[in-house]
């Protein structure tokens, strides 16, 4: 499953973005670049990434962002009001 020649069309198929880079950069990406909208764009943005905090609050604050896009996604809320109330709800959670 993890070859390259095996894995590359499942990930075109389920819309994911490589893990490895003899396929996100290598003769495997073609596929990937025709599948998946703003491929490119989204592979430059790897190297910003981070690794997820590993404190015990993470779990409550990735459920208050959760709850802020579903928010958004269901109009209830516009997104600036839905993040500064996740914002808030996060502070408290962190004790600040």
């Amino acid at each position: 499953m993890l070859q390259p020649q095996i894995l590359s069309p499942w990930i075109a198929k389920q819309g994911y973005l490589p893990t490895q880079t003899i396929i996100g950069e290598g003769p495997y990406a073609d596929p990937l670049r025709k599948s998946i909208p703003f491929y490119d764009e989204m592979i430059l943005m790897i190297p910003e990434g981070r690794g997820r905090s590993s404190i015990p609050e993470y779990p409550a604050i990735a459920e208050d962002i959760r709850q802020a896009l579903d928010e958004v996604y269901y109009g209830i809320k516009e997104p600036k009001q839905a993040l500064n109330d996740a914002a808030a709800k996060s502070a408290k959670t962190l004790g600040w």
